[in-house]
């Protein structure tokens, strides 16, 4: 049963709240233990906390520079010395207050955790506008998703003009490279937002649907969230729009001084000017819109996006990005999803604060609009897509929801809202699980965490609800653990050398597994 607000609030003011009820009203600050930023640069980073609004923020020991917004939570500012910055986080309301130690890492690396955020691309496709995207971060507000560490709100394809038939660009793509993979749409696939390319400045012209492309940042700061924004290193995007090639400093410079801090950069079209497959090449594009991001006065995550050509994910580091896209677009089917973190099962000694794998966009809620251009019903079963949840926080994955917010329900705004599984993904130690074994239909994957313990996922590949027994000698562990279930965010007890559980079909149980003397 679904309770208001209004209700929650009158029964905590005269007693009847349950224990379950008053913990929630509380404040609880939510999220990892530290932010990366550059020396000298501008960044923002917005204390998640949940619990009863109106909250008021503090910040001890802030380095100069640096404010705080009382009233939402936001850090922003400048730091100009390299350095670690231990800083103390505080979160009051009328039911209570809380702190939490926290440290700015100001040097050569960001997205020290996995970037989270949301993504235009499944819930709008081709059809996204500014005012849905805007729609969308309200609603993400309203529905309480920042005070877990959602962060980012990224435009993706198309929010630029697209060329006529006649502009020589479709000429010189058709000329280009044949031996390596490119893909673009167009011309005449997008005749509404057709038009100039770029200004006589050559900065890149937004289509008609974006004509305040300029103010977006400035909207999401003012909410708390992050502005993220989209391109190609080619001329044109896979949507059919205008990419960055040749302007890839215009663009950067673009980009950070109307505030954006997050490109995704999607490698399209580029594949007619690629000489060849080799990992020179598919570096390339990426390491100059890095160079060109690194000049800026703001901090820019860059997101790679080109579906693992070259195992990325062993040079993507070699490129200054922060994140690599390790495969195709994923879908919400079983098979899919399944693909796409099997394929990094084998792959966690790439994976480290500031290098991520990314097997795309969360497929929970309702998505599939980059086909329909509608997003509708998922096809995953909700059991699945509490798998996808799960195994992409065990991965470190990037964190990015695809789901048309105007369509959120309870059981999807429940599956993104569990700060203990968001925890594993945002442990500061950043390692990534491993597909240790499988035990009949269940495959084992276990996480490393900064505090000693481990994460433990118990995945049932079976079309059935199974009953598992795993021993712990499968994970090479002896002894007596303390088993927490954080799901269902319960302690189940110490269990010696075996422990035994039911799996939904398609489904997984996660665990922290921590070690008793």
């Amino acid at each position: 049963m679904k309770i208001s607000f209004a209700f929650l609030l009158f029964s905590l003011i005269f007693g009847w709240a349950s224990e379950a009820q008053q913990i929630s009203a509380q404040p609880k600050i939510n999220g990892p233990r530290l932010y990366g930023a550059s020396p000298g640069k501008e960044f923002m980073y917005t204390i998640p906390a949940s619990g009863v609004r109106p909250m008021e923020f503090e910040v001890k020991n802030l380095p100069k520079g640096v404010r705080i917004n009382k009233s939402n939570g936001v850090i922003s500012g400048t730091i100009k010395n390299a350095g670690e910055y231990s800083i103390e986080l505080v979160a009051k309301n009328k039911f209570g207050k809380v702190s939490k130690s926290f440290t700015l890492v100001i040097g050569d690396k960001l997205a020290l955790t996995p970037p989270m955020g949301w993504s235009s691309w499944y819930s709008f496709g081709r059809n996204v506008t500014l005012d849905k995207v805007i729609r969308s971060a309200e609603i993400m507000k309203e529905k309480g998703l920042q005070n877990y560490g959602w962060s980012v709100i990224e435009i993706d394809d198309p929010w630029t003009n697209q060329p006529n038939k006649n502009d020589s660009v479709w000429k010189q793509l058709k000329s280009g490279a044949k031996e390596v993979y490119g893909y673009y749409e167009g011309p005449d696939n997008l005749p509404e937002r057709q038009g100039e390319m770029r200004s006589p400045k050559g900065e890149l012209l937004p289509n008609s649907y974006f004509t305040n492309i300029k103010k977006f940042p400035t909207i999401m700061h003012q909410m708390g969230f992050k502005a993220g924004i989209y391109s190609s290193p080619g001329p044109i995007t896979c949507g059919g729009v205008a990419g960055s090639y040749g302007y890839e400093l215009v663009d950067a410079k673009f980009f950070a001084d109307n505030g954006f801090d997050y490109l995704k950069y999607d490698w399209c079209s580029y594949g007619s000017f690629a000489k060849s497959n080799t990992k020179e090449e598919l570096i390339k594009p990426y390491r100059k819109m890095s160079d060109a991001l690194q000049l800026q006065k703001r901090d820019v995550i860059h997101a790679l996006c080109q579906y693992g050509m070259g195992n990325v994910w062993e040079w993507g580091n070699e490129s200054g990005g922060q994140l690599w896209r390790t495969g195709d677009d994923v879908h919400d089917t079983w098979e899919s999803v399944r693909n796409a973190f099997k394929k990094l099962s084998d792959k966690s000694a790439f994976v480290k604060p500031g290098n991520w794998n990314d097997p795309d966009i969360l497929q929970v809620g309702a998505v599939g609009a980059q086909n329909s251009g509608k997003a509708g019903k998922n096809r995953l079963t909700f059991e699945e897509q509490k798998t996808v949840m799960s195994m992409w926080c065990m991965l470190s994955a990037p964190l990015l929801i695809g789901t048309d917010m105007e369509q959120l329900d309870d059981a999807t705004l429940g599956l993104l809202t569990n700060e203990e599984i968001i925890a594993v993904n945002q442990d500061a130690l950043g390692k990534a699980a491993s597909l240790l074994t499988t035990l009949d239909n269940t495959e084992l994957w276990v996480k490393q965490l900064e505090d000693g313990s481990l994460a433990l996922g118990l995945l049932n590949l079976s079309n059935e609800t199974i009953q598992t027994k795993f021993p712990f000698s499968a994970l090479q562990l002896k002894g007596k653990y303390k088993m927490r279930n954080l799901w269902k965010k319960e302690d189940l007890g110490i269990f010696e050398n075996e422990f035994e559980t039911n799996i939904p079909a398609h489904g997984i149980v996660m665990l922290q597994m921590l070690k008793q003397e």
